[in-house]
């Protein structure tokens, strides 16, 4: 549902919201107290303003109303700070009161948020967890450890292409990244691809991602009026919990089948990745629960699947609408890397334009552009009396 068929519903339900529940959308004393920003139109507040492109429209608002801004989304109160300086100020120096997330509804899915690493509120809990990621998972030797994973998961991708490129056949450049990244991730994670192009079950497994990706990036009313979440309107919660619950399945499944290998000494095989050290963590009493190695997994699996290969996807496309950019790229390979060579990760630091093409994709199309959003617990008071100030020497 985007946000045209948002809009329809929200006219739809307004006879009844403005009938039964006017207190939604009186003004609080506190209001008078808030940056300012533009006027909100009754029961949608600013959605139309910033509609299609909400990173570009909060730009060009800031540019009228300062960096210190206000925007109703919906019945949501919502801050926008566009100041590096005022965001070091609340995100840094003020970082405890700040440091809630905002959680859409879709999230809630079978409690997702309270063992997500990513929603979840600063707590021993979320430290425990952002430890084993610190040390486990993303430590300079546990990436390095995985580096001809990596590598080879790239040569595959270029072999595919060079075969696709003989044959003269059609390449989705953004199918092919999506699976090679699927795999490059799921190989760090379980030594095991979960996607290949002759296995029906790796085919849903790779839908199923794709989903999830897709519906926690989709508008959802429920969050503009969380009112209405008990209701489920689009069916969001519906949809992920159900997601949720085949992905986790899988997880599950791969768990299992290696705890009983290695309790029944039936797999000779030395595992080197995260599934391994997780393990290892709750035999020497750690105490990652099943829960918690179930929710972190299903955390790394889709936070960096969708955004890679949107990136990749999009700085093909540019290079391609920029054909002097193509040839500057590809001459500076040629000469950075013999055409026999093996590729690999420490040749990026020996790219600069390379580098700069990525910067520059990322800029035009950030896969997240708020990231998840900050949320404030707490009353707040000292920010409003800076943005005046902070507005003089933006303009």
């Amino acid at each position: 549902m985007d946000y045209q068929t948002i809009l329809l519903f929200i006219t739809f339900v307004n006879a009844i919201i403005l009938i039964f529940i006017p207190k939604l959308f009186n003004h609080t004393p506190e209001s008078t107290n808030l940056p300012p920003g533009p006027h909100p139109f009754s029961i949608i507040g600013n959605i139309l303003e910033i509609a299609t492109n909400p990173h570009k429209a909060a730009t060009k608002l800031s540019r009228i109303y300062g960096p210190l801004m206000t925007l109703k989304i919906g019945s949501i109160t919502t801050i926008v700070i566009s100041s590096p300086q005022l965001a070091k100020q609340v995100l840094h120096e003020n970082g405890p009161v700040f440091s809630s997330r905002t959680i859409p509804h879709s999230v809630h899915a079978l409690d997702h948020h309270k063992y997500s690493i990513v929603f979840m509120h600063p707590s021993p809990k979320w430290r425990k967890l952002r430890r084993v990621c610190a040390t486990k998972i993303f430590s300079p030797q546990a990436l390095d450890s995985t580096q001809i994973l990596r590598q080879q998961k790239v040569h595959k991708l270029l072999d595919f292409v060079e075969e696709r490129c003989k044959k003269g056949e059609v390449l989705d450049i953004g199918e092919a990244i999506f699976t090679t990244t699927l795999n490059s991730i799921s190989t760090t994670l379980f030594s095991m691809d979960l996607s290949n192009s002759t296995s029906e079950e790796s085919q849903e497994n790779k839908n199923i991602i794709r989903a999830m990706m897709e519906e926690a990036g989709r508008p959802n009313v429920a969050d503009f009026f969380p009112i209405l979440r008990p209701l489920d309107p689009q069916r969001s919660f519906a949809r992920m919990s159900n997601y949720f619950k085949k992905m986790f399945k899988i997880i599950d499944g791969i768990t299992e089948e290696r705890m009983c290998s290695r309790l029944l000494e039936t797999d000779s095989k030395v595992y080197k990745d995260v599934l391994d050290s997780l393990i290892n963590i709750e035999e020497t009493g750690y105490q990652l629960s099943h829960n918690e190695m179930l929710h972190l997994f299903l955390d790394l699996l889709v936070a960096g699947i969708d955004t890679t290969s949107n990136t990749v996807e999009w700085i093909m496309a540019e290079l391609l609408r920029n054909p002097d950019k193509m040839e500057k790229a590809r001459k500076e390979l040629s000469q950075t890397i013999d055409k026999d060579a093996i590729i690999e990760e420490s040749h990026i630091l020996k790219l600069p334009f390379l580098q700069a093409v990525v910067k520059e994709t990322l800029r035009l199309h950030p896969p997240a552009p708020f990231l998840v959003p900050h949320k404030c617990d707490e009353m707040v008071k000292g920010y409003a009396q800076d943005y005046r100030s902070l507005t003089e020497q933006c303009i």
